[in-house]
């Protein structure tokens, strides 16, 4: 009893956890760090979830590490009683004295006193422990790093003559050489030469040495090519295909931009920038789509699945044409109206008369284009989106042409409908939209008549 009561204050006079990056107390759950080594001084690394969240690095900690998280909601003696609340009791119990239980329960907030009175009797007085439970060390849940990459293999070694050592450019795995180096006539220019210490001028020994040096140079080159190679897993043509095609699908021309800056980092850290780049792309992708579920109206997960099932049976109908669509498209178009009855006329006498000539169906408009997940979607107001979906731009040509018209503009004053169909090379029709949309918005001015 004795022993337990004075782990128990040790526990107790421990100090409190708080968070690494901001030093604010920490509410539990929390992040512990698995990879990060525990010193007297500073002890484990401990995260709050807004620091965690963020991806937080200081010191040796950096955000892939592994981790676990730090709960106390498991019970220690009763069922009911978590070990967050047996060690609120213990706390209480030392600040407030023994017998005042209405205080004791203020402080443990989630019992009343006289849960609180037989709780801390039974376990503690009555039926004591002779320690805690013990956790074995495998049933700790360590999470793993949450950007998971691989770097490039060993060269392989294929067969000779086969079409991946073609593609090698005639590397040779055994070696670890190429058949072919950089610069590889420049032996050419040093097989005749030589120094003669007798009577040589000066001035040609001096241009003997200038040669000798840009071969060393070229050596010197020639090993760092291959370092780089070697170091990034160029040769490696399967996984650099695949490679280029995963990222050139989910960033785009970010990924050749970036190609340049990576002799600047290891290969890990390049990898691992070019997995959060995706990994944000991805997200960003995902809040998109999101965003459209919340804009019609879905409110939980489990229906979307609904959703998209509907709208596909959506599309699928609306492309079923007929006479009768044709005529509720165009309620408005009084000439599209009269085409379909003259139509429908001429169906009827069709066995009464002889060759009737009947009208063209009207031209069906093309129907919105869906631009969500397209690129600079983001840029757009709610009216440049719509305006977009209706002409079946693409956000990036939009936002290009919106800019030249407004350039033209700010460099003459105003604006002239044609002088914009000069500037944008497409439709006439789709010009004169974007341009009364911008004017309509004040973006642009109007030539005043």
């Amino acid at each position: 009893m004795l022993s337990l009561m004075i782990y128990d204050m040790e526990a107790l006079n421990e100090k409190e956890p708080c968070c690494f990056y901001c030093v604010s107390l920490l509410m539990e759950p929390y992040i512990k760090c698995a990879t990060c080594v525990k010193t007297e001084e500073r002890g484990a690394v401990t995260l709050c979830l807004h620091c965690f969240a963020k991806g937080v690095e200081f010191d040796q900690h950096q955000s892939d590490h592994s981790y676990s998280i730090v709960k106390n909601n498991f019970p220690l003696f009763e069922r009911n009683w978590t070990a967050l609340e047996e060690t609120q009791l213990l706390k209480a119990v030392s600040d407030c004295g023994y017998g005042n239980w209405i205080d004791i329960a203020h402080k443990v907030r989630t019992k009343t006193h006289q849960e609180c009175e037989r709780h801390y009797n039974y376990n503690y007085i009555e039926n004591t422990h002779d320690g805690l439970p013990e956790f074995p060390e495998k049933n700790l849940s360590f999470y793993p790093r949450p950007i998971v990459f691989k770097l490039s293999e060993d060269p392989p070694r294929p067969a000779e003559g086969s079409l991946v050592n073609t593609e090698m450019a005639g590397y040779m795995a055994g070696r670890g050489d190429f058949m072919h180096e950089h610069e590889n006539f420049m032996e050419l220019d040093l097989r005749h030469l030589y120094f003669d210490t007798g009577d040589e001028d000066p001035i040609e020994t001096e241009l003997k040495l200038a040669v000798v040096d840009i071969y060393y140079r070229c050596l010197k080159d020639r090993q760092r090519r291959k370092r780089i190679i070697k170091k990034y897993g160029l040769i490696n043509m399967r996984k650099n295909a695949h490679s280029k095609w995963r990222y050139d699908a989910g960033l785009g021309q970010a990924f050749d931009n970036m190609r340049v800056f990576s002799r600047l980092v290891s290969p890990q850290d390049y990898e691992m920038f070019l997995e959060s780049m995706l990994y944000e792309q991805e997200l960003k992708n995902e809040i998109k789509y999101l965003q459209d579920y919340r804009s019609n109206g879905l409110t939980k997960i489990q229906h979307i699945k609904m959703f998209r099932m509907l709208k596909k049976n959506r599309e699928t109908s609306q492309c079923d044409r007929h006479l009768l669509n044709d005529v509720v498209n165009h309620v408005k178009d009084e000439s599209a109206c009269q085409n379909w009855l003259q139509k429908q006329a001429a169906l009827e006498n069709i066995g009464k008369s002889g060759t009737l000539h009947l009208p063209n169906a009207p031209r069906r408009s093309a129907p919105p284009l869906d631009i969500v997940s397209l690129p600079s979607y983001e840029k757009l107001s709610v009216g440049e989106r719509e305006l977009c979906s209706q002409l079946r731009i693409i956000p990036a040509a939009y936002l290009d042409f919106k800019q030249a018209l407004i350039h033209e503009c700010d460099k003459h004053g105003s604006l002239k409908l044609a002088q914009a169909r000069q500037l944008i090379k497409i439709d006439v029709n789709k010009t004169r939209k974007i341009y009364d949309f911008l004017v309509a918005n004040g973006s642009i001015k109007r030539e005043s008549p």
